[in-house]
């Protein structure tokens, strides 16, 4: 089966499902629950910045694994384009809510099971995040100067989930853990230009010079080659 619509699990409020083991998985009380599909929590360089953007969530909501998963890589992607290592992005919350679905069969002559049992107690078939209202979802440090990619690259986040966010810039300049970091790289670093490649003109002008160089390489070949003489000696 397919992965079911966000609205059958946006609803806050439900009990929590998350009782696993780290060390000892077999000992967990929920058993067989899928790993979550974020694959990173930081990215960038984590240094001295001057500005800090959050995403702040407008609504108490259930995130799945895949919608944070999708926002983190739209966001990111944008910002290592345009700001290279001149950004820090973080997701601030970990999807450790097992997600229960009660597989039903879908496939001709199942018509009197297909809508499964009521309120069924499932199986594990993914994870979630439980956000509450003013809650910061994702956090971004960058200089001033690229404040508008970092708005432009969670603009694009929220787009890829559910509910009403807003995006909240703060000065952190005189912050005490922001001076805590080294500045180590504040220097913005140039793209590497591309070499310029030739014209019409030039490529039309070093085509003949190519070619006189194909036709000497034959010319050369054709003359007889001189004996060597050590062959020379023997005769005699």
């Amino acid at each position: 089966m397919g992965l079911r619509p966000a609205k059958t699990i946006r609803r806050v409020g439900t009990q929590p499902w998350t009782r696993i083991s780290q060390r000892r998985p077999r000992k967990s009380f929920v058993k067989g629950a899928p790993r979550p599909k974020v694959r990173q929590y930081d990215m960038g360089v984590d240094k001295r910045f001057d500005l800090e953007v959050d995403l702040v969530a407008q609504d108490a909501i259930n995130l799945r694994d895949n919608a944070i998963e999708a926002a983190r890589q739209m966001a990111n992607k944008y910002m290592e384009k345009n700001l290279l290592a001149n950004y820090f992005l973080k997701v601030m919350h970990y999807p450790h809510y097992v997600i229960r679905e009660h597989g039903a069969l879908g496939v001709a002559g199942a018509d009197r099971i297909s809508k499964g049992m009521k309120l069924a107690f499932g199986r594990p078939k993914g994870r979630m995040a439980p956000i509450s209202r003013g809650d910061v979802v994702f956090r971004a440090r960058c200089y001033s100067a690229g404040l508008q990619v970092v708005k432009d690259g969670l603009d694009r986040a929220l787009r890829k989930m559910s509910g009403h966010y807003k995006i909240r810039v703060r000065d952190i300049t005189k912050d005490s853990a922001n001076l805590a970091r080294s500045m180590e790289g504040v220097v913005f670093k140039k793209k590497e230009e591309e070499a310029p490649k030739p014209t019409a003109a030039e490529a039309a002008a070093a085509a003949p010079a190519e070619g006189a160089e194909k036709a000497a390489a034959p010319a050369e070949k054709g003359k007889p080659a001189a004996a060597p003489a050590k062959a020379e000696e023997k005769k005699k």
